[in-house]
């Protein structure tokens, strides 16, 4: 890998709290930031996981991450998706993607114009009995 990713975890509820170590810990990351609306949570957050925090992704995306994770609630993901990835970073986000099928066809053609990547955080296929059904089906 070229360059070392800078996250910013974007909603610091209790679904993010399962990924910010994983981050930290990760040999390719060297920078995991947090924001959140709620700037007291974000305050609690970066405290409890000794990271920087923000108050929205406007100000995350004022620093020099280059990916975002975001674990917003969901009718979010869309604005937030295409937001992030006109602003130049690569992406990850909770599921779904977007709750517009506009919003679906824009961050595709985005991806595609950009060659940033996009990565939809859909863990089912990693469940016990997915896992065992793929090993069956090979």
């Amino acid at each position: 890998m070229k360059e070392k990713l800078r996250v910013g975890i974007l909603g610091c509820g209790e679904f993010s709290i399962n990924f910010t170590e994983l981050f930290k810990s990760h040999p390719y990351v060297e920078k995991v930031i947090c924001a959140d609306t709620e700037i007291e949570k974000a305050q609690e957050f970066g405290e409890k996981f000794g990271i920087e925090y923000y108050n929205s992704l406007d100000e995350m995306l004022e620093t020099d991450i280059n990916a975002v994770a975001i674990f917003t609630p969901r009718h979010t993901h869309g604005p937030l998706v295409i937001q992030a990835l006109k602003a130049g970073r690569h992406v990850y986000s909770a599921v779904p993607m977007a709750s517009e099928i506009t919003h679906c066809q824009e961050i595709v053609k985005l991806v595609e114009e950009t060659h940033l990547t996009y990565m939809m955080g859909e863990t089912c296929i990693y469940y016990p009995c997915s896992m065992f059904c793929k090993e069956k089906n090979e």
